[in-house]
């Protein structure tokens, strides 16, 4: 019995198929991902040109009363998340030491101002509060749904699951363009044309993006 090998043209049109068959799996399964990016990309980039309230946001503010003086800002974010909303941990403290400033042609000491801020795609919150007072200024702002797409581009406020899948979706385009390169190579060209034509698309790329800077 004579068995027969595979050559290697039947070895590349083999690898060749499969290639090609997890190259369309990938677009497929990234396709929705990459048209959210695609389109919140675009109007990021031209958000100052738009004619229409593309990226367009609701401010509201509000004072809410502190009682007594917390000791940290960590005990005024516990003290007022119930009435924002908003879990205590997720509020993220800065403060701005006290300090002399310049009023009236004199000179007072301004108190510490704490600032806490929350995130997440549909909202933000942030609050101001001199040390001392009896009150604490909170603003809340809601993004439309194209901002909030676009908050989402930029992974604003957005948890870990959502970062692995803009991650996820970031090495999934990298392997398109690479399996894309490497089909039109096999398929089109020869190696080193594919090269170069390569080497002139980051060329071009480069310097576009020096000129941009």
């Amino acid at each position: 019995m004579i068995h027969r090998h595979p050559g290697p043209a039947a070895s590349r049109g083999n690898s060749q198929k499969w290639l090609r068959r997890i190259h369309a799996w990938f677009g497929l399964g990234l396709a929705a991902m990459l048209l959210l990016f695609a389109c919140t990309g675009f109007l990021l980039n031209h958000r100052a040109q738009m004619k229409i309230p593309a990226l367009d946001r609701k401010e509201i503010t509000q004072l809410l009363p502190v009682e007594a003086t917390p000791a940290d800002p960590r005990a005024l974010a516990a003290a007022l998340a119930p009435a924002l909303g908003v879990d205590a941990a997720a509020l993220t403290p800065r403060v701005e030491p006290a300090r002399v400033v310049s009023w009236d042609g004199g000179e007072v000491r301004q108190p510490e101002r704490w600032t806490l801020r929350a995130d997440t795609p549909s909202e933000s919150v942030q609050v101001e509060y001199w040390r001392g007072s009896h009150q604490a200024e909170a603003k809340r702002t809601k993004p439309n749904v194209w901002l909030y797409l676009a908050r989402l581009h930029m992974a604003i406020g957005t948890g870990p699951a959502w970062v692995l899948l803009s991650d996820a979706a970031a090495l999934g385009l990298a392997f398109l363009g690479l399996s894309g390169f490497w089909l039109w190579g096999r398929l089109h060209g020869s190696p080193r044309r594919l090269a170069g034509l390569a080497s002139g698309g980051l060329a071009l790329a480069g310097g576009l993006a020096w000129l941009a800077g």
